[in-house]
């Protein structure tokens, strides 16, 4: 195996690399939200609430039809819900609102999974900051449904589009 190019650059394979990274106490952390808002500055986490010993973020929702709230986890990667009103349905688009105030969640990119559906911001801070935010998918039930930080979808984006 080569270690050096022709130029006399050292070599260090990406696989690898990501190898040894992997094994990192990192990669087993989850992430809990404690502080979650919408567009408006409204605290969206629910202490009444709670899912897997943790608050939730309390999300209104409307379709056609139907309109309701539930809770999602704020534990990084738990799928868990509660729903508090309405009738949710697998691989249902629905429209996201705040609870509070009603404002509609802001949509950051297209979903990468449903080509109809979106993943909306919810920023962790009162005031929106795109580089300080979690998504989620807007279909019931789509693996992007679990919050996802905004800069590793806009990554996702871009490395998508370019390669």
């Amino acid at each position: 195996m080569t270690i050096f190019s022709n130029d006399g650059r050292l070599i260090i394979p990406l696989r690898e690399r990501k190898k040894k990274s992997s094994k990192k106490n990192e990669d087993c952390i989850r992430y809990i939200i404690n502080e979650a808002y919408c567009p408006a500055g409204c605290s969206l986490i629910d202490k009444g609430v709670e899912i897997n010993g943790f608050p939730g973020i309390r999300i209104k929702f409307e379709r056609p039809g139907m309109d309701g709230e539930f809770v999602i986890s704020s534990i990084e990667g738990d799928f868990d819900k509660v729903l508090l009103r309405g009738t949710l349905e697998e691989g249902v688009k629905d429209d996201l609102y705040c609870p509070h105030c009603g404002v509609a969640f802001e949509k950051l990119v297209n979903c990468d999974i449903h080509p109809d559906a979106e993943m909306v911001v919810i920023g962790l801070t009162p005031q929106l900051d795109y580089n300080n935010a979690i998504t989620i998918c807007n279909v019931t039930g789509c693996s992007n449904g679990a919050f996802i930080h905004a800069g590793e979808v806009l990554k996702h984006v871009r490395l998508s589009k370019c390669c």
